[in-house]
């Protein structure tokens, strides 16, 4: 008699958790390589009793919030000389903690003045990072624009600051602008000191409007939708205390913004406020979620950017510069060194010795000769004849 076991038929609800499953698995393997950049306004970088911790600081808030690329505005870092190029030298630091630092110089140490840290060390027990900043650009005091390379990408971004009482450097940002008017629409990163949702807009928040619908941005964090205690999407924050030191209120507005093309919506996967406790500042941290393509991708970008040997550096180079020229006239005094003499034969070795040697080096480059025990007689011949 045999038993006959049913089978086992897979139910609708088993098939649905199945390819749920599937599909989270997907997402999150596609989630691994996207990449996260901040901005935020820190009212002062400088490591004094009125600041608070310097670049030292926030480059722990980049840490603590897990952003590879944190883009920081009101640094207060002054210009301590300049160089015959007119950049300044700032008193910070360039690299800590596996994050790289760049600044531009400010004209007040109390106001102004933007920055880009960015991770180029690999985190322990990960990669390296799937990213890489490049062809920064200093356009005044107040802003900055790079290339922001990712998964392959290169994505213009630009950094700026608008001083609250005028509006005379919107300009400079039109110099940015117009520095990727033929490549992608660009990311801007900036605070504006305008709200642009406010009901009844004044002179200047009108202004503002128009330059930024003119050069076709559009504000991203609108289109993601915030955690409960940021639901209001209030950048910003102002507390007014009573004369017990109690808060009496809190006035919240929204200067920063993180905008670019609506082309580019599609780029973002999500997008947040955040407030790190690690710095002390009344802005929060607006953080982005890009999505990227795979590490691979990028490490090709990288690659097909290196060119070796390098080219020599000619008087019509766009990178020639004075140091250049006084090299090469360094070098033209210089003596040439001498040429390496190809090898000749010895005077003392004969024809004939010569011919020996020319016939036991092509048997001993033919297969034939070497490995059949017929032909090794041949060698040893030649060998004897030559000692």
């Amino acid at each position: 008699m045999s038993l006959q076991v049913p089978l086992c038929t897979t139910t609708a609800e088993e098939a649905s958790a199945g390819a749920i499953s599937r599909t989270e698995s997907s997402n999150k393997l596609a989630k691994a390589f996207d990449e996260t950049i901040a901005f935020q306004n820190v009212r002062t970088a400088c490591s004094s009793p009125d600041g608070d911790g310097g670049v030292y600081s926030i480059i722990d808030v980049a840490i603590k919030t897990k952003v590879n690329n944190l883009n920081f505005v009101s640094t207060g870092l002054t210009a301590l000389n300049f160089d015959p190029y007119e950049q300044g030298h700032c008193i910070h630091t360039r690299l800590c903690k596996g994050y790289r630092v760049a600044t531009t110089v400010a004209n007040s140490k109390h106001q102004g003045g933007v920055a880009v840290v960015w991770r180029v060390e690999a985190k322990k027990g990960q990669g390296k990072p799937n990213q890489d900043l490049e062809s920064f650009q200093r356009h005044g005091p107040n802003r900055l624009s790079y290339h922001y390379s990712h998964g392959g990408t290169r994505q213009p971004a630009t950094v700026a600051y608008l001083l609250p009482d005028t509006l005379e450097d919107l300009h400079y940002i039109q110099a940015a602008f117009d520095r990727f008017k033929n490549r992608c629409p660009p990311i801007l990163m900036a605070d504006l000191n305008v709200d642009l949702y406010a009901p009844a807009p004044d002179l200047r928040t009108r202004q503002v409007t128009d330059f930024l619908a003119a050069n076709g941005m559009e504000d991203m964090l609108p289109h993601f939708h915030s955690r409960r205690r940021f639901r209001h999407q209030k950048t910003g924050y102002q507390k007014r205390y009573n004369p017990d030191g109690t808060i009496q209120t809190i006035l919240r507005s929204r200067t920063d913004y993180m905008m670019t093309s609506p082309t580019l919506r599609h780029h973002f996967r999500n997008m947040q406020l955040v407030d790190p406790r690690m710095h002390s500042s009344d802005h929060y941290v607006i953080k982005a979620r890009i999505k990227c393509a795979p590490r691979k991708a990028q490490r090709k970008y990288l690659q097909g950017r290196r060119k070796f040997p390098l080219p020599p550096i000619t008087p019509t180079s766009p990178t020639f510069t004075q140091a250049d020229q006084l090299f090469m006239e360094l070098k033209s005094y210089m003596p040439r060194p001498k040429q390496k003499q190809p090898h000749l034969w010895s005077d003392w070795l004969s024809d004939h010795t010569k011919q020996l040697i020319r016939q036991r080096c092509q048997l001993a480059k033919s297969n034939t000769s070497t490995h059949k025990k017929d032909n090794r007689p041949e060698p040893r011949r030649l060998r004897k004849e030559i000692q």
